[in-house]
C-alpha cells in the first residue's frame, strides 16, 4: 500500500526522495513532550529502529531536541515533522475537475475563500482526493498553516542543525500511518480515528482509508488530569502520576474524568451527525489513539455511549520490533507515537 507521499500536501513544498535504503525519522513536537520514531523499510514491511518520548520544557525546548538528536541512530536519510492546533486548518472542498497544476494555480489566488486568515499570513496547499474519478466535480483536501508557526518551527530546528525534509499537519500524518499500516481496517469502509492528545484531540474520518473530515477538539489528557486533581484533592503532578498508574484506584480516576470524557463524546456525536448527513455514509468503527487513550476504561465508555464498534489503534503493532527494543518497556506509550510513525513513513512508497 502506498503512502500519501505522492499525493500529500506539504506546507513547505519539498518533495521527499523515495528511498529503498536507510532510515527515516518522524518527529512529533506536542504540547507536553516530543515523540520520535526511526523506521526502516524491510522488504514489504517496516522495522522500528528506535523510538523515544522526551518531556518538553517550554523554557528550554532546545535541550529537549538535543536529547532527541543524541538518541537517534545514524545514518538516517530524512527527518519529517509537523504542526497542529489553532494555527492550522484543513478544509474539504468540492470543485470543478481540473489537473493538479491548474488546481494549485487556482488555489494560490482563491485560498482566502476557504480560510479565515489573510493570504499573506499563511502557507497553503491542496491535493485531489479522487484523481481517478470521471465526475465533473472533484473532492479536494486543502490545508493552511500560519507562517509564524511554520517559520518558528524551521528556525528552531535549523538552529540545532536539524534539516527537516517535510513539514505537514498532525491529523493527516496520523491518517497516513493508518493508511499504510492499517490494512486490517479495510473491511470497515468508514473509520473515525480519534487522536486523544495532551491539550488538543483530533477527529479524522476516513472513507476507504482516505481522510474526508477533520476537526480539532480542544479537550485532552490535561483536562483529565485537572479533573482528577480537583476530585481527589491532588496536585497536578500527583494527579498526572495517578492517571498514568491508577493501580487500585482506576475506578476513582475514571469517575473523576467522566465529565471531560462526556464533553469529548458530545463533540464526537455532533461531528458524526454532521458527517452522516453531509456524506450519507454511516461510520462503521471508532479507533482511539494518543496519550489520553491510555486511560483505563475509556474505550468502553466511548463504545457504550456512542453505540459504535470501538477499538484502540496502536501504530507500533504493525511494525517489526527488533529484540533489542523491549515491547514491555514501551507498553502503552506506543499509543502516543501515531503522528511520529505516520511522519516517518512518508519517504517510502
Amino acid at each position: 500500500m502506498h503512502s500519501f507521499r505522492d499525493r500529500y500536501f506539504g506546507l513547505i513544498r519539498q518533495w521527499i526522495p523515495s528511498q529503498a535504503e536507510g532510515s527515516s525519522v518522524g518527529l512529533d513536537i506536542g504540547a507536553g513532550d516530543c515523540k520520535f520514531v526511526q523506521i526502516q523499510k524491510s522488504g514489504d514491511s517496516f522495522q522500528l529502529l528506535n523510538w523515544g518520548i522526551e518531556p518538553l520544557v517550554q523554557e528550554d525546548t532546545e535541550a529537549t531536541f538535543k536529547k532527541v538528536l543524541e538518541r537517534l541512530n545514524p545514518p538516517y536519510k530524512s527527518i519529517c515533522t509537523s504542526v497542529f492546533g489553532k494555527g492550522t486548518l484543513i478544509r474539504y472542498i468540492e470543485m470543478p475537475r481540473m489537473s493538479p497544476e491548474e488546481l494549485r494555480k487556482s488555489f494560490a489566488i482563491e485560498a482566502d475563500k476557504y480560510f479565515p486568515f489573510a493570504q499573506d499570513q499563511i502557507y497553503t496547499d491542496c491535493f485531489i482526493l479522487d484523481p481517478q474519478s470521471k465526475d465533473r466535480q472533484m473532492s479536494v483536501m486543502a490545508a493552511a498553516a500560519k507562517k509564524e508557526l511554520i517559520d518558528g518551527r524551521l528556525k528552531l530546528l535549523n538552529k540545532l542543525g536539524i534539516q527537516t525534509d517535510f513539514i505537514g499537519i498532525n491529523p493527516v500524518a496520523l491518517a497516513n500511518g493508518l493508511h499504510v499500516l492499517g490494512a486490517r481496517e479495510e473491511q470497515c469502509p468508514v473509520v473515525a480515528l480519534f487522536d486523544m492528545g495532551e491539550s488538543v484531540s483530533n477527529l479524522t474520518i476516513l472513507v476507504d482509508q482516505l481522510p474526508r473530515f477533520t476537526r480539532d477538539i480542544f479537550i485532552g489528557g490535561r483536562d483529565f488530569t485537572k479533573r482528577i486533581g480537583n476530585a481527589l484533592g491532588l496536585s497536578f503532578p500527583e494527579a498526572e502520576n495517578l492517571k498514568k498508574e491508577p493501580a487500585q484506584r482506576s475506578e476513582d480516576v475514571l469517575n473523576a474524568c467522566e465529565s471531560a470524557i462526556m464533553n469529548m463524546i458530545q463533540e464526537l456525536r455532533l461531528s458524526f451527525d454532521y458527517f452522516t448527513t453531509e456524506r450519507n455514509r454511516e461510520i462503521n468503527k471508532l479507533l482511539l489513539t494518543g496519550g489520553a487513550s491510555m486511560l483505563e476504561g475509556v474505550a468502553e465508555i466511548f463504545k457504550k455511549t456512542l453505540d459504535i464498534q470501538t477499538g484502540i489503534w496502536d501504530p507500533v503493532d504493525s511494525l517489526k520490533i527488533p529484540p533489542e527494543l523491549s515491547v514491555e518497556t514501551m507498553g502503552k506509550k506506543s499509543l502516543k507515537l501515531g503522528v511520529a510513525v505516520g511522519l516517518a513513513l512518508y519517504p517510502y512508497d
